[in-house]
């Protein structure tokens, strides 16, 4: 009963025959849970690299899966080098994009907005929270090099590891 209510939602996905809309739609949920990780790793106080480097290891491994399997129709593991080396450079331009956004004066300018108050009132120390902001600014452009990136070279390998 409950593998038949957790099958429900993919088989409606695998209805979608645009692989992007399908990515879409998966990658909000991987999109959740890696942000998820990464609020919880700033949470627990660890450097904005750190939160990253751990939420994007247990993200590509979710994500992996939601996407190989959803998305581009494939349940092997003989691309998850491949899935983690898309994922590897990923990191690498997302830590980029923070670090320019932390030294940029943006986060000060968003802060300082009267109808952001609220976020000065989460319990999460107060030097991280101009780093979940900037990881929530770059989540879209960073979803859409994913799907580019794993279209170029993970996916499209599949033909020929059949």
């Amino acid at each position: 009963m409950i593998k038949r209510i957790a099958k429900y939602p993919i088989d409606l996905l695998w209805r979608i025959e645009n692989k992007f809309i399908r990515f879409i739609f998966v990658g909000v949920l991987n999109t959740a849970f890696g942000y998820f990780l990464f609020l919880l790793f700033i949470w627990l106080g660890l450097h904005y690299s750190l939160s990253l480097l751990f939420s994007q290891i247990l993200g590509v491994l979710f994500n992996y899966k939601t996407t190989g399997y959803i998305v581009f129709e494939t349940k092997t593991n003989k691309l998850i080098l491949h899935f983690f080396l898309v994922y590897g450079f990923i990191y690498l331009v997302n830590v980029g994009e923070l670090f320019l956004l932390k030294h940029s004066g943006i986060y000060s300018y968003i802060l300082s907005q009267e109808y952001l108050s609220f976020v000065h009132n989460l319990p999460i120390d107060k030097s991280k929270l101009s780093d979940a902001i900037g990881q929530a600014i770059v989540i879209i452009p960073n979803a859409f090099l994913g799907f580019i990136l794993n279209k170029l070279f993970v996916f499209d390998r599949k033909k020929s590891i059949k």
